[in-house]
Parts: C-alpha cells; structure tokens; sequence
C-alpha cells in the first residue's frame, strides 16, 4: 500500500511540475528571441538597414513599352524605389535596357542608376552609360536620356566609344528615326573626332 501511494503521489506531482516546466522553458526561449538588438544587423548585412526601413523597395523590377513606331523598349533593374526628389519617376540601380526596333537594330544600354517615370516619360540614365548595338557601334558617356513613346536615345553629355571605322568622340550624341519607315541612324554633333581605320 506504501508503494502505491508514493506512485500515485509521484503521478500527481509529475501532472503539475512537467507542464510548469514546459511552460517555462518557452517562456525562456522567447525572452532570448526578444533580446535583438537592431543596431549590430548592420554588422551582419551587407546592406544599410536603417535605409531600407525609411523607403519602399521593389526587388528586380521590369518596365516594358511600344514605342509608335512598333519597336519594343525593356528595362531592368536590381532594385527601384520611390525618387525623393521633386522631380517625377522612380529611382533604380544596376539598369539593363533594350531597344528592339522594327528595322532589326538592337541596343542594349547598361548603367549604373537611372529614373524611371512609369507613365511613360523619358528614361534617364546615369552613373556611367555603356551602349552596344548590333551594327558595331560601341558607346560611352556619363549620362543618357531615353524617350519611351518615340525610342529616341540621346547622350547630351560628352561620348567616346569605337564605330564600325574606328574610334569616335563628340560632345553629343542621337539614335532616332528621321521618318517612322526610315531606319534609325546614330548622329554625333559638336566636337567631332573620328579616327578612320580602313580595314585590310
């Protein structure tokens, strides 16, 4: 009889103290998970956290549009977000455009940072332009603008680059169409340098 009631007393006291236990070691568990301290995530990160909690961030946006003339422009990015500015448009990095014109042209452009204006306004680009197109012509410049209803693309700052007859300068550069049935032509104006290289 002795045995049994030391079992039964041993089950009544594990019914209460098992459960508190388990309650406890949860209750421990999430104190510990409380106790962050945000100012060591940048320790950590790669990334500026405070500046990621004061602006809305896209991840790896894509803008496309038809121009009038039919040829297709697309945009991407890494990451866009909100201009803070008063000018209109939203800000991106790490920027890779397309132009595909009716006429077979190709033009990829890479930059650096850019505006954006989702609603159809021009496309800046800046931080340092590179322009590659399918007939050979290969461009730099600090600055390019792109228009998305027209698919003009203009680089009003100073350019360098290499062209199907060798390197080229100019303080100003446009790929446009002079008529929507004409093909595109690539027009550098001011200071013209062209250093002609026959080929063999």
């Amino acid at each position: 009889m002795r045995f049994g009631d030391r079992h039964s007393r041993l089950v009544t006291y594990a019914k209460v103290i098992l459960p508190l236990a388990a309650l406890s070691l949860l209750s421990v568990m999430f104190l510990i998970s409380d106790r962050v301290d945000p100012t060591t995530a940048s320790l950590y990160a790669d990334v500026d956290v405070e500046d990621l909690a004061r602006q809305a961030r896209v991840g790896a946006p894509q803008y496309a549009a038809v121009t009038q003339d039919g040829s297709t422009l697309m945009v991407r990015a890494t990451t866009a977000w909100p201009g803070t500015d008063d000018r209109s448009g939203t800000r991106a990095q790490d920027i890779v455009a397309k132009l595909d014109s009716t006429d077979g042209l190709v033009t990829d452009l890479i930059s650096k940072s850019g505006r954006i204006d989702p609603a159809g306004g021009p496309i800046h680009l800046f931080d340092g332009v590179a322009m590659q197109t399918s007939t050979g012509y290969r461009m730099r410049s600090a600055t390019v603008d792109m228009t998305s209803d027209y698919g003009v693309i203009t680089a009003p700052t100073h350019v360098d680059g290499e062209t199907p007859i060798g390197p080229i300068e100019a303080d100003w550069m446009e790929l446009s169409r002079p008529a929507p049935d004409a093909p595109y032509n690539m027009v550098f104006k001011g200071n013209v340098k062209l250093v002609y290289q026959p080929k063999e």
